[in-house]
């Protein structure tokens, strides 16, 4: 069973709650690609809910036009009541440019309108409203036909009339209410991304609860919050949503929707209530798991052909068991490694084996399994210890958690030599030694045998 089935197995008749918003509902190719994934999931059994909301064109014309602008605290739109007749203008445009496309290209769908939401004024946010009650009813029954679910931002009052409600609360809300198991924001970019010590940025692969109320908390170094302001509602809505008991939360990018849910590493922000990754030590019962990841890692080579994981049979994997360090994702192995002694060097182990699910060695996933690794082994009392590889990605990862290019010494050269000549000729000066020094004082393992 391939990973996309199992998933779609373990979802089966699971409610999915899916977010679009901005370059969604402005770009028919992009929304086109959103109904596309629906459709696939619907076609598997899975339950699908699509919450829309404004574009960013429309937004700059309600903050031009009527004086709409964020409130201070909560960050949401304070809409005057005067644009309400325009934002719901705008609400049943997209509502029926999304029912075109759906008859158009084959997805059953059915579209709901505003008072299956009822809301309230929010005090001091003008005509934006809060959720009060939701009208689940017919939502089920247009998920249960099965036809893609569709709801628009907004809602109404106990009067009838129309008030403003961001569908990214909306959607948290939503989620929540029906139990959903996932609930999917989706942006322009994978995921959160957050400054890192080079002054670049770095993805947000997972995080939990209590990481997300933190993440709030942190500032760049010049005093500026590290969740950007585009973000920060959906931080706000991931935190309700998981609060509430919804079990997954991903925030990836229009086109990348299905390669964030099938797969065993995703490819944009994972939020849950709980850790649930861990990294433990291999059992007998984990060996297909491990041989399957290890020929998947097969198929990631240098531009000649050589797989930058070293080929392994089933014996072999089965020796090393004892020497593997495992990465799970609510059970299933997404990533593993194990030591080997290193010949003519006292005390020092080299890291082999390493691979990350999808080849995402650079990733929050690879930097944990191996952050836990070297924290095991120094706690060992290894001196030291090295990795081997001739990947961009893998050499990214070992520098940034302190890796070093080793100078050469008699065991580091027969050591890399070694490795070297599973390569043609002209890519052996790719393939790069990584020291790990794990001793308290920080001083290199041994050179040679003690």
């Amino acid at each position: 069973m391939t990973v996309s089935n199992r998933y779609y197995s373990e979802f089966a008749s699971e409610t999915f709650v899916i977010q679009a918003e901005a370059e969604a509902v402005e770009n028919a190719a992009t929304m086109l690609a959103v109904l596309q994934g629906a459709a696939d999931l619907l076609r598997h059994g899975i339950r699908v809910l699509l919450v829309f909301g404004k574009g960013t064109q429309f937004e700059e014309e309600l903050r031009a036009a009527y004086g709409a602008r964020p409130h201070p605290e909560t960050n949401r739109l304070v809409i005057p009541e005067v644009a309400l007749p325009r934002i719901l203008e705008e609400r049943s445009r997209i509502a029926r440019a999304i029912e075109q496309m759906c008859r158009d290209s084959g997805v059953p769908s059915f579209v709901l309108g505003e008072s299956v939401i009822r809301v309230e004024r929010r005090i001091g946010h003008g005509s934006t409203g809060v959720v009060t009650e939701i009208r689940l009813q017919a939502i089920r029954s247009a998920l249960d036909e099965p036809r893609l679910a569709i709801v628009g931002f907004g809602g109404a009052d106990e009067r009838r009339q129309f008030l403003h409600v961001p569908s990214v609360s909306l959607a948290a809300d939503l989620a929540v209410e029906l139990a959903a198991q996932k609930l999917l924001f989706l942006t322009h970019e994978d995921g959160i991304f957050l400054p890192d010590r080079q002054g670049s940025s770095r993805q947000l692969s997972f995080a939990d609860l209590e990481q997300l109320l933190c993440l709030l908390q942190r500032r760049d170094p010049g005093g500026a919050p590290v969740v950007s302001e585009t973000m920060l509602p959906k931080v706000h809505a991931c935190i309700r949503a998981v609060a509430g008991g919804v079990s997954q939360i991903h925030l990836v990018s229009y086109s990348r929707l299905l390669e964030e849910i099938l797969t065993r590493t995703g490819v944009g922000t994972m939020v849950e209530r709980r850790q649930s990754h861990h990294v433990d030590y291999a059992q007998a019962a984990d060996l297909d798991e491990i041989e399957r990841l290890h020929v998947e890692s097969q198929r990631y080579t240098s531009p000649r052909g050589t797989p930058y994981v070293k080929p392994l049979d089933r014996s072999t994997l089965r020796d090393l068991l004892p020497r593997t360090l495992l990465l799970k994702h609510r059970g299933i192995v997404i990533g593993k490694l194990h030591t080997l002694e290193v010949p003519g060097a006292s005390n020092v182990l080299q890291l082999g084996g390493f691979v990350i699910a999808e080849s995402h060695h650079d990733s929050q996933q690879g930097q944990l399994l191996l952050s836990e690794a070297l924290g095991r082994l120094r706690e060992q009392g290894v001196w030291g210890t090295v990795a081997i590889t001739a990947s961009e990605k893998a050499s990214r990862l070992f520098r940034r958690l302190g890796g070093t290019e080793s100078p050469a010494g008699t065991w580091q050269t027969a050591l890399l030599k070694d490795a070297a000549r599973r390569y043609a000729p002209e890519e052996r000066g790719k393939v790069q030694l990584f020291e790990f020094p794990l001793t308290d004082n920080g001083a290199r393992p041994s050179r040679e045998a003690g």
